[in-house]
């Protein structure tokens, strides 16, 4: 009898620690599934980041990003989507020092004056190539105050140095100038603006063009206001907020009033079509949702193989345990009790192998969703394979069980 005795305990204890280790061997595998998952996802978030999608408005047959005549409507359009990130702007007019004769203007017109609302708006001017006594240009290119940089060489040439007022006396290029044919109008008047700053000179550098004054973008389009006239942008680029929503975006577009670029389209100085560039990220995005997509299509599978596992381990666990499921009947527990004793028991078995498992994947790539998850997915297959093979082995009758024991 105790030789008996000390077999089946012998039995139990390999039995349980083959629950436990395949419990730890399952929270691994199933981490490695759903780790994997997550690390694509992530990619797929951070691609946004990584591959930003650049925007410029152009012409219809995309030949000209700049020195166009954006409307003020499709300004305000972007301005006001949240579709759109990292909006920049910028105007040009022509002005000339001092109030002088509109019929002088070939003498005295000789200074490109830039409204712009970030500094990446001017060409390839950079924020290192500014320099200002006090303030930031991020600030003042956001605001609407009558302040200016000045290229240092215009600086140099006219005597004027920062803290100066200057008077120029401002002139339009109209929209309705027919190609290679730009008329320029007087705006009526003169302003007065404050230097506040200087900037190195980027005439020559690539898409550069020649610039002596910067104005607040808001700024400019206050003077073009007050003279009664309708503010034209002459280039504007922007970013995708969302990536990932790409049909939302291009469907706010089109609602804006941008189309798409046509190569049989004419040329024009109207900027009204949009060029996208998202080749790259749609490549890369379609390669990760296909990843994704794939390895969950294996999720249901997944959950089948636990189930089945936990239905053969609790049935082999329970089938060298039916003797002490025979006692328990004899002593009058009933079916439906016993087996939930010998189920409790394996889930404890269980939970402690889950512990394990977390501990080890804690130490290696730590992430509490992806453990809750691995834990419920693999807690809740393992309850319905061994309820299942426990409640099977609760149909023998008692006579069955114990004529099966050798």
């Amino acid at each position: 009898m105790l030789q008996y005795l000390s077999c089946s305990l012998k039995r139990r204890k390999i039995s349980n620690l083959i629950t436990i280790g395949i419990s730890v061997m399952l929270v691994l595998l199933l981490n490695l599934y759903f780790g994997s998952i997550s690390s694509y996802q992530r990619q797929l978030t951070d691609l946004a980041q990584n591959v930003p999608i650049y925007c410029q408005i152009t012409n219809l047959n995309g030949s000209m990003g700049n020195e166009l005549f954006i409307s003020e409507r499709i300004l305000d359009g972007l301005q006001q989507s949240d579709q759109v990130k990292d909006l920049s702007y910028m105007a040009i007019m022509m002005a000339g020092e001092g109030d002088f004769k509109d019929a002088e203007y070939s003498k005295y017109l000789n200074l490109h004056v830039v409204g712009a609302n970030r500094v990446e708006a001017v060409g390839e001017l950079t924020n290192d190539m500014i320099h200002m006594g006090s303030g930031n240009v991020d600030e003042l290119l956001s605001s609407d105050r009558m302040e200016c940089l000045i290229n240092e060489n215009v600086l140099k040439k006219r005597g004027w140095k920062v803290g100066d007022k200057i008077v120029l006396k401002c002139y339009y290029y109209d929209p309705a100038s027919e190609l290679h044919k730009i008329e320029i109008h007087p705006m009526g008047g003169t302003i007065e603006v404050t230097i506040v700053g200087t900037m190195e000179d980027i005439l020559g550098k690539t898409n550069a063009v020649a610039t002596h004054v910067i104005l607040p973008a808001r700024t400019m389009r206050n003077i073009f206001e007050q003279s009664g006239l309708k503010f034209f942008s002459d280039t504007i680029t922007f970013y995708v907020k969302d990536p990932l929503n790409l049909n939302a975006f291009k469907a706010d577009m089109k609602e804006i009033g941008l189309m798409e670029t046509s190569a049989e389209a004419m040329d024009s100085y109207s900027g009204r079509a949009l060029t996208v560039r998202d080749a790259n990220f749609i490549a890369s995005a379609t390669d990760l949702k296909h990843t994704i997509e794939l390895m969950q299509s294996f999720f249901p599978a997944v959950c089948i193989l636990v189930l089945l596992i936990g239905y053969v381990v609790s049935y082999l666990s329970g089938n060298s345990r039916r003797d002490e499921f025979a006692l328990l009947r004899l002593q009058g527990v009933k079916k439906l009790k016993g087996s939930m004793l010998f189920l409790w028991e394996q889930m404890i078995l269980v939970l402690i192998g889950n512990l394990i498992g977390d501990a080890v994947i804690a130490l290696i790539s730590p992430s509490l969703a992806t453990m809750v998850i691995v834990n419920g997915v693999l807690l809740a297959a393992y309850v319905i394979g061994a309820a299942a093979a426990y409640g099977r082995m609760s149909r023998g009758s008692v006579v069955y069980l114990l004529s099966t024991q050798q």
